[in-house]
């Protein structure tokens, strides 16, 4: 990995640790799941809305007339045990070594503790020419990822194969970008039983330092945002971060989804053991 991730710690870590899973299968934007216990292939759980790419044979024509949204009945099979992880690789997640590090890390030790937790793990990043990979070529498929997608998250999503019906899904992101925030997050949210939404933040994205010289700048395009940081821009930068963040909590909290936040200067133990203990709990198969 080209930023010094440490895959011997992600290995040290894993066989120690769970996944937090749903309690339930699926959790469908229409109706009720029919069972909340795993059964054969054919069984039938839940519904949700129609993505592209979907199979237009699965579609409940009963439901859209009810509703008048497409609708299909998803199974079992299609949502777990399958785990699905999903890399914002943006030009601003790499801007340190540090941040880009902690992102791989965090990425691959989910990947690792599904795969001991039987889940079937899938990875997609937003790299330039971005790619799927499942099972055990996840581990070489994020060693091999570009950070150099110069659009965000949100945009990204546009041009990347379609996310598919999870158990979990878990995406890792610095969530730093001017976007319609609940609209973002209920989509990631979409087809999965669960959403980790794990934010990775360097020293400089939490308190710019300042000093002489010293500019904000777009990662993605690299243009000036700001003149010098003087005092003033440093407040008003505060400010703005603050209600990003509060906005990115409430789009979290309507989507049912889970939020938490790593400081990449932190080790990968010491998130673990700190802000990364809703999603990574201990007690795994070691």
């Amino acid at each position: 990995m080209s930023a010094a991730a440490d895959e011997s710690e992600v290995a040290r870590l894993a066989p120690g640790l769970a996944l937090a899973l749903p309690r339930v299968p699926h959790r469908g934007r229409v109706g009720e799941a029919r069972a909340t216990s795993a059964g054969s292939s054919l069984e039938l759980h839940d519904f949700r809305a129609y993505q592209p790419g979907d199979d237009l044979r699965q579609v409940d024509w009963n439901a859209v007339a009810r509703t008048g949204e497409i609708i299909l009945r998803v199974r079992q099979d299609e949502v777990s045990p399958r785990l699905e992880v999903l890399v914002d690789a943006s030009r601003s997640v790499a801007l340190s070594p540090a941040k880009e590090a902690r992102t791989r890390e965090v990425a691959l030790l989910a990947v690792e503790v599904g795969a001991l937790q039987g889940l079937t793990p899938s990875l997609l990043t937003t790299s330039v020419r971005p790619e799927r990979a499942q099972g055990q070529v996840c581990r070489s498929a994020l060693r091999a990822a570009a950070f150099d997608a110069r659009d965000d998250l949100a945009s990204a999503l546009g041009r990347m194969p379609p996310l598919r019906p999870c158990g979990l899904r878990v995406v890792v992101s610095d969530f730093l970008f001017e976007t319609e925030l609940s609209a973002l997050v209920a989509r990631l949210a979409r087809g999965a039983s669960a959403l980790f939404l794990v934010q990775v933040l360097d020293a400089e994205d939490l308190e710019p330092s300042g000093g002489e010289g010293a500019r904000l700048v777009d990662s993605e395009s690299g243009a000036a945002l700001e003149e010098l940081l003087t005092e003033d821009v440093l407040a008003a930068y505060a400010r703005r971060f603050a209600e990003h963040q509060k906005a990115l909590r409430a789009a979290a909290v309507r989507a049912k989804a889970t939020l938490v936040t790593a400081p990449a200067p932190e080790s990968l133990s010491a998130l673990v053991r700190g802000p990364l203990r809703p999603l990574f709990l201990a007690g795994g198969g070691a």
